[in-house]
């Protein structure tokens, strides 16, 4: 009989756990394997990966690794100081990380569990004649909440008040003035947040300037989203959301789906698309529209993944669009026949990295108006400008006549 360890039974699946059962009273893999009736090599992998999975968490008792590590994080790497001749360390270091999958994970599993009997808001739809040929595109560039900034260093304040304030504002202003039509599209182009875990940092490991803490910015943006979607359901019967996932706050964006899906688990007239790819694809009538945050898959690119992943609809529109994130600016490329290449802008101003590095573009919201026959109809546009006269009650164009500080003589 094999050395019997239960602890290994914390990281193994279901499946696993039967072959570390067999392993356990068998004495072999072989006769595990044999007693299971299965080739020897499925078992052999099953209990690798259980004892990579456990490593990983700091489990290793045969090299030294006792004191496991909690979700979401995992071991990054391990120090020991031994003494000559002696098999246990007189010292050990433990260095962790976070594991973003399971973070991920770890965060659909809260979210799901606290939903399940959550209240769910009861909006009535509009009683109004619907256009049910034009569908408003709600397009929320890269809304940074949780991003930090002074006046001082960079011309203007951002904080997490700050930008819940000036997003609500300028989504209901721009609900307002859509036309009353039978559907409608929320998209967020990605990168709602900041950052997307306790680190505070990119992807790749850059600092971010963020105000206040995780939570807090959770707590924040899972509020204007509510809040936005509250007020589209108000305006019209079917309301469509999007959330692309972005690169300052991928876990947050895949949280953010199973949220607002649970919230309004009971309301078949919101639909939140799934977004476990980064390419989310949008059929309506003779036009077909690409959705992607495009700092995985650069605008060159798209236009061929969309004409190769989607053949189909992409044969059988008439009008296509990609629709991007990311760079922070209006862009329109024509490289390609037959499909239009846009990115949305933010209403978030820059940060201090963004100011110091010279990108400059302007901060506003649109509304893309697109006939299911026609493409596209027309825009609604609402600039940062006018959303601080709005909340300020100032005259129109108080903001805009306003100027740095200059020194003069």
């Amino acid at each position: 009989m094999a050395a019997r360890d239960e602890r290994l039974l914390a990281y193994a699946t279901d499946r696993q756990a039967e072959y570390l059962e067999h392993y356990w009273r068998e004495g072999s893999i072989r006769k595990a394997a044999s007693s299971l009736g299965i080739h020897f090599n499925a078992v052999q992998k099953g209990i690798k990966a259980v004892r990579a999975k456990a490593t990983l968490q700091g489990y290793n008792p045969e090299h030294n690794l006792a004191r496991p590590v909690p979700e979401p994080l995992r071991l990054r790497g391990t120090s020991m100081l031994f003494k000559r001749g002696e098999d246990q360390p007189v010292l050990e270091w433990h260095k962790t990380t976070v594991d973003q999958a399971m973070l991920a994970q770890t965060i659909e599993r809260y979210v799901s569990s606290f939903l399940e009997a959550a209240p769910v808001p009861v909006i009535p739809a509009p009683a109004v004649d619907l256009d049910t040929d034009v569908i408003p595109w709600f397009q929320i560039g890269d809304g940074h909440v949780g991003m930090l900034a002074h006046a001082d260093e960079v011309g203007h304040n951002f904080d997490l008040k700050i930008a819940e304030r000036e997003l609500v504002t300028a989504m209901h202003r721009l609900i307002d003035r859509a036309p009353s039509c039978e559907r409608c599209v929320i998209q967020d182009m990605g990168d709602l947040t900041h950052y997307q875990d306790f680190t505070a940092k990119s992807e790749s490991g850059h600092d971010f300037d963020y105000d206040s803490r995780y939570p807090k910015m959770i707590d924040t943006a899972a509020r204007i989203m509510r809040s936005i979607v509250d007020k589209a359901l108000s305006k019209f019967k079917f309301v469509d959301v999007i959330v692309n996932q972005g690169n300052h706050s991928r876990s947050n964006d895949v949280w953010m789906r199973v949220f607002l899906r649970h919230v309004y688990h009971s309301n078949d007239r919101l639909h939140v698309l799934d977004n476990s790819s980064v390419f989310i694809p949008y059929r309506m009538g003779n036009v077909f529209v690409l959705c992607h945050h495009s700092d995985k898959c650069k605008p060159d690119r798209l236009a061929h993944v969309m004409a190769t992943d989607f053949a189909k609809d992409w044969g059988e529109a008439t009008y296509r669009y990609i629709d991007i994130g990311h760079i922070h600016h209006k862009m329109q490329s024509k490289e390609h026949p037959g499909v239009t290449v846009e990115s949305w802008n933010q209403i978030a101003p820059g940060d201090k990295y963004a100011h110091d590095g010279g990108w400059r573009s302007r901060a506003c919201l649109t509304c893309v108006l697109r006939s299911k026959t026609y493409g596209e109809k027309g825009r609604i546009t609402i600039s940062a400008e006018e959303v601080k006269d709005i909340i300020d009650k100032a005259m129109p164009g108080a903001e805009a006549l306003k100027r740095r500080a200059v020194y003069s003589v």
